[in-house]
This record gives structure tokens, sequence and C-alpha cells, in this order.
């Protein structure tokens, strides 16, 4: 039986609730210049691929409501330091986005839409689990052609694919294949740069073989226009070319 494919769309969505934009201390044009920065745009697009078998799970909203790839403890999430831990308190150019939320609003935040996601996250990959014997995980992102002042990672050498891996969770052989996929394709690759690690369920984290994760993130200058947001004149042909690689390993 092939391995089942599970895309973790988590930073698509351009949606706030008016309760959380209340909270925002930034104007609607600010607001709209910070999605356009923090949003990967079009990756549930880009990763919908209708051709390939594959399952989805796709975040509802924007990721300056709550970030679904931080640490809930702040005290574990390195992106804290830069007011974005799991609710964002700062904007990508390290400018005021919101006040610090109370123990309730943040217990609030949390219970409508971290939880539920990961609670979607965990039983999607236990049902593949049961029913494949293992699941590959494809943490599917965009980033931007030139680093944000919030980035740790400031270097203006920028791959066309940053392909991002985990010591337990993603094998030689994926990372190998999914690399050689994209390189036969024309596009420059790195490997955990300029950002790194993929995802896992936090019950199967360093524990569960079996559960095989990657992330892929595109530079947004190959389908898009940054300053804009409009699609670009090879969007459909990035896509294709995603499809091909998703089912290469998809083979593998």
């Amino acid at each position: 039986m092939k391995t089942p494919i599970l895309l973790h769309i988590p930073h698509s969505s351009l949606t706030i609730p008016k309760t959380v934009r209340d909270k925002l201390c930034i104007s609607e044009a600010e607001l709209e210049r910070e999605l356009l920065r923090m949003t990967d745009r079009y990756t549930d697009i880009l990763f919908g691929l209708p051709t390939v078998t594959s399952h989805s799970i796709i975040y509802p909203v924007s990721r300056l409501v709550v970030d679904p790839e931080r640490f809930e403890d702040d005290g574990k999430e390195p992106m804290t330091a830069v007011g974005m831990g799991v609710i964002y308190t700062a904007t990508s150019q390290k400018t005021l986005l919101r006040a610090q939320p109370d123990a309730c609003e943040r217990t609030e935040l949390l219970d409508a839409y971290y939880h539920p996601h990961h609670r979607r996250f965990t039983e999607a990959v236990a049902l593949l689990l049961q029913e494949a014997g293992r699941v590959l995980i494809i943490d599917c992102h965009s980033f931007p052609s030139n680093p944000w002042p919030y980035e740790l990672n400031q270097e203006k050498d920028r791959p066309d694919i940053c392909i991002g891996a985990d010591p337990f969770h993603t094998p030689h052989w994926l990372l190998g294949a999914v690399r050689e996929a994209f390189l036969k394709l024309g596009y420059s690759v790195a490997v955990n740069h300029p950002f790194a690690g993929a995802i896992v369920p936090l019950p199967y984290y360093s524990q569960e073989a079996r559960v095989l994760s990657i992330m892929i993130e595109i530079n947004r200058k190959l389908y898009m226009h940054e300053e804009t947001g409009e699609k670009g004149p090879f969007f459909a042909s990035v896509k294709d070319d995603i499809a091909t690689v998703v089912s290469h390993i998809g083979q593998s």
C-alpha cells in the first residue's frame, strides 16, 4: 500500500475575526500590508493536488490570530523573543501588533483556534496510521524573497525551494527524493535554510517513526507579485511542478 500523504497548510488564511481585529493596534492599511507580508498566500491552491491522493488540514484563520505552528508554551518557543509566540504581539517589522493577552483571553483564543486545529491534525494522522500503517506529512509554506526584520535568518541569499527536515521524522531517502525532484525541474534548493524543521503532532513527535514529515517552502517570487499579492505569470506551472514532486515522493 502506498504511503498516504497529509498536507498541512497552516498559514494560507487571511481571515481575522472581528473580536480579534478589535484588539489589534494597527490601521486597516497597515493590517493589509502585514497580511501581505505574513500570509503564505495561495498555498492552499498551490498544494491543492486533485491528481494526487492526499488529505489536507487547512488552518481556517490568519496566523495573526493564533499561530498553529508555534509551541503553545511560550517558554519553549524561540519566536517568543521577537513577539511572535503562539499569539503575536509584534508585527513583521518589529512594531506593536497588539497588547499581550491576559490569561482569560489567551485561553479563549487557544481553545477557539489552536486546540481544535491540532486535534484535527492528530486525529487525521491517527486515522491514516490505522488505515495504512504509516503517513507522510507535507508541511506546506511559502516565504518572501527577502527576509522581513522579525526573521531569525537574515541572509539575503534565498533559494527557490526551502526543504525543512526533522532528524527523526525525515528519513534520508525522503529528503533526497524531494531535493532531487525539485532540482530536476530546474529549481535551486536548500535544506533547512532559511527555515528549518517539519511539523509532527506532539503525541507522535520523536516517538513514532511511521509518521514521516517534510516541509516544503516555495519562494513567493516564483508564483506571485510580492508587492501586490496578485498571482504571477508562472503560478500554474509552479502548481504543476509541486504536483509532480509530490507525485514522485508518493511513489517512493
